[in-house]
């Protein structure tokens, strides 16, 4: 290259292929951290992306090129959090019918912001019969099925000293998921449920902690993950439970500072890349510069080799 001062890096093209690299890398970062463990599918609607359709079966479709894409199994996912809409939660063509044909680990879970704040404006237009209503509407808003998880999980709660453990619905639980435990580890799990509340009300490491991804980690420092690893278990599971969908409406909002005035014709592939490396910053802040300079440099030929980066 003749006028290496020239390259500036600043073209269009180029901007678009750094972002890519660095939104792969930063995908790759958080999927070989996830390996082959459980997680959450999470969905919803925003007028910035586009797709064909918003029937089930289009979104389903979407949904299996995503997982082929980066070689996710449907067999892992245990939960769905979607809003109330017919094509989302639909029992017998919605997306979440479709997916836990293929997968009845899969429980979804009616966002329960969304739910209560339907109850409450249910109350409100009525203004008659508190009670009655608020009973009513909160039976037909959530399932049995959600509100016997949220019972069963509310049990590893550590407030008050586990006032609300309950060894008897925790079993219950571990029954809601027969494909994670076997029919030995169902035998055993409530004597190992007896031993763990015994250990961990003696345990003063434990004091202090508020919820269950604390109790996950510090599960994690003192090894007790080992010691009690059913109990863990079902720990996990609990914080896979997609009890609100929060998380997007975050990114609603970031997507605002993303796409503005000034980039309103961004596609999809450049905002969603755009939108990984924003909101996975802390992981993308691990991701070694060379990673992300031999992807970019791999993309195409070109006319000068990037050196380096020395901080």
């Amino acid at each position: 290259m003749n006028a290496p001062g020239n390259n500036q890096m600043i073209a269009p093209k180029i901007q678009t292929q750094l972002v890519n690299a660095c939104a792969v890398e930063t995908t790759n970062v958080i999927l070989a951290d996830l390996g082959d463990r459980w997680f959450t599918l999470l969905l919803d609607e925003a007028h910035d992306f586009h797709v064909a359709t918003t029937t089930a079966a289009c979104l389903k479709e979407a949904i299996d090129s995503l997982f082929a894409k980066y070689g996710l199994s449907v067999v892992r996912l245990r939960g769905q959090g979607y809003d109330g809409a017919s094509n989302m939660s639909g029992e017998f063509n919605g997306l979440k019918s479709l997916i836990m044909k293929e997968n009845s680990y899969a429980l979804y879970v009616h966002c329960f912001v969304h739910q209560l704040q339907l109850v409450v404006v249910a109350i409100a237009q009525a203004n008659q019969y508190v009670i009655d209503i608020i009973l009513h509407e909160m039976d037909s808003r959530f399932s049995e099925t959600t509100t016997d998880l949220l019972i069963y999980m509310s049990c590893l709660d550590l407030k008050n000293s586990f006032s609300r453990f309950d060894v008897q619905k925790l079993v219950r639980l571990a029954h809601f998921y027969e494909d994670d435990f076997s029919w030995n580890e169902c035998m055993l799990v409530e004597q190992e449920l007896e031993t763990y509340i015994d250990d961990l009300r003696s345990d003063e490491r434990f004091e202090g902690i508020s919820d269950l991804g604390a109790l996950e980690k510090k599960m994690i420092e003192t090894m007790k993950n080992h010691m009690f690893p059913l109990v863990y278990r079902m720990i996990e599971l609990a914080l896979l439970l997609p009890v609100a969908t929060a998380t997007i409406e975050r990114v609603f909002l970031t997507m605002n500072i993303v796409k503005t005035y000034l980039r309103n014709r961004i596609g999809d592939e450049w905002m969603n890349e755009s939108l990984i490396i924003y909101i996975e910053k802390d992981v993308f802040n691990t991701v070694d510069n060379e990673l992300i300079l031999q992807h970019f440099q791999n993309m195409e030929f070109r006319s000068m080799q990037l050196s380096r980066i020395r901080l």
